[in-house]
């Protein structure tokens, strides 16, 4: 695994898990979770697949998982995932949150 999901990222993606639990069922929150983590194992082959988000801080990048954007860093050994948030949400006010 050349990818490591922060504490943060993991509970971002509690909190999309039980949001659509709640909204719609456990399977689809299931779905959503695993399209999402999909992209971590892409992220740790293929860093540079994303976007430049040195706006929100320097090194930062992102990644789109369908209405979701993954945050990350990568150095030279690995992919660290730090958040993931709705990509509706102000982006620059979710990542200070």
């Amino acid at each position: 695994m050349r990818y490591r999901v922060s504490a943060e990222a993991q509970e971002d993606l509690l909190e999309i898990f039980l949001y659509w639990r709640e909204r719609a069922n456990e399977q689809t929150a299931d779905r959503i979770i695993d399209s999402i983590v999909e992209r971590f194992w892409l992220l740790g082959e293929y860093p540079s697949a994303g976007k430049s988000m040195d706006e929100i801080e320097q090194g930062l990048q992102c990644f789109p998982a369908g209405t979701y954007l993954i945050y990350y860093r990568a150095s030279k050994n690995r992919t660290d995932i730090l958040h993931v948030f709705h990509g509706a949400r102000d982006q620059n006010q979710a990542f200070e949150e």
